[in-house]
């Protein structure tokens, strides 16, 4: 049964809630998910309803909204079943809840039954505070559910998306995946599980090409690696292959000008790559690869390029009728800055 399990997860100290990774969330009466990231909280839901499954088959799921939720409806769900299934009740839109609602959370919260897993999200915002703290007060396991803004946390997110499935990919395998399929944690995570389908054995940067090599984020920063590295042909190629399939310029001077600011930022630094990538935000591997292209640019070659890249920016958001012909400029200027 899932009872005596689920009270085993409960915080031994009443008073502050215990904190858990979404990854390793287990079933315990109640399970606090907090913030705005869907994603992360759609996944725990699913995780904590498979475990439950996993130990008593016969579960009784029930879902709420706690924005339309009507008196009664919390107690009567978690009441005693007669057949003596777990239950697992879900509540959604905890930061919109009306009075009802709060009412009965305010007062099951007080006293969880041990043999029902509750799992409730809130996503942000004022409305709720007092349950948010009634709810850690009984110990509920509090998971972080927060968007992942740092390039860290995106990459730390497919290698365990692949850790999972019991594959392995390379770092610079995983860079470029999360650099050609963006921020979006779902379609990060499909992409994940359709190498891991679609492919076997080590999953290298020649695969993550061969799948996604075609998406913009991709295509950009391969551009500025290669004009930053003094490899003209090779930008140039890439570049116009991109603008052929009907590629927006915009985005590739956008990385060309992150890039450049990256390699502005280490040049001249003498410090170590950790110390650079603690002091400036940027992750370790992205202030070694600005160091090595640093080398190939004098503090007057830096300064035209960001000039020759601030001109494109501009041309190709209108202020030139061939924006084409402004990118390749700027990508020409910064190949050849770079072999001098």
């Amino acid at each position: 049964m899932v009872a005596k399990s689920a009270g085993t997860s409960r915080s031994s100290a009443k008073g502050s809630g215990s904190s858990s990774s979404w990854r390793e969330a287990t079933p315990s009466p109640l399970i606090l998910l907090q913030g705005p990231e869907a994603y992360i909280a759609g996944r725990v839901l699913d995780s904590i309803r498979q475990q439950v499954r996993e130990r008593d088959g016969a579960t009784e799921v029930t879902n709420f909204d706690a924005a339309s939720y009507q008196r009664g409806e919390l107690l009567l769900a978690a009441s005693p079943s007669l057949f003596g299934e777990a239950k697992v009740i879900e509540v959604l839109s905890l930061a919109t809840m009306n009075e009802d609602f709060l009412e009965d959370i305010m007062q099951y919260a007080a006293s969880p039954a041990d043999d029902v897993v509750m799992v409730l999200h809130h996503a942000g915002g004022n409305r709720g505070k007092k349950v948010l703290e009634a709810l850690k007060s009984s110990g509920a396991q509090v998971v972080d559910c927060q968007p992942l803004k740092k390039e860290a946390d995106k990459n730390d997110f497919v290698t365990q998306e692949f850790k999972a499935a019991r594959r392995r990919i390379l770092p610079e395998a995983t860079r470029a995946l999360v650099a050609a399929v963006g921020s979006d944690l779902a379609e990060l995570a499909a992409a994940c599980t359709q190498l891991v389908q679609d492919t076997t054995g080590e999953i290298d940067q020649a695969t993550v090409d061969r799948y996604f090599g075609g998406r913009v984020e991709a295509t950009g920063f391969k551009v500025a690696d290669a004009a930053l590295s003094g490899r003209g042909p090779a930008a140039l190629g890439t570049l116009r292959h991109a603008l052929a399939t009907g590629t927006d310029p915009v985005p590739i001077v956008a990385a060309l000008a992150m890039k450049l600011r990256q390699v502005a930022k280490v040049a001249g630094q003498r410090k170590s790559s950790g110390m650079l990538a603690k002091e400036l935000g940027m992750p370790p591997w992205q202030v070694q690869q600005a160091q090595e292209q640093a080398r190939y640019f004098s503090h007057d070659d830096l300064v035209r390029c960001l000039r020759l890249v601030a001109e494109a920016d501009a041309q190709v958001k209108g202020a030139s009728r061939d924006p084409r012909y402004a990118v390749e400029r700027a990508v020409t200027g910064i190949a050849l800055a770079a072999r001098r």
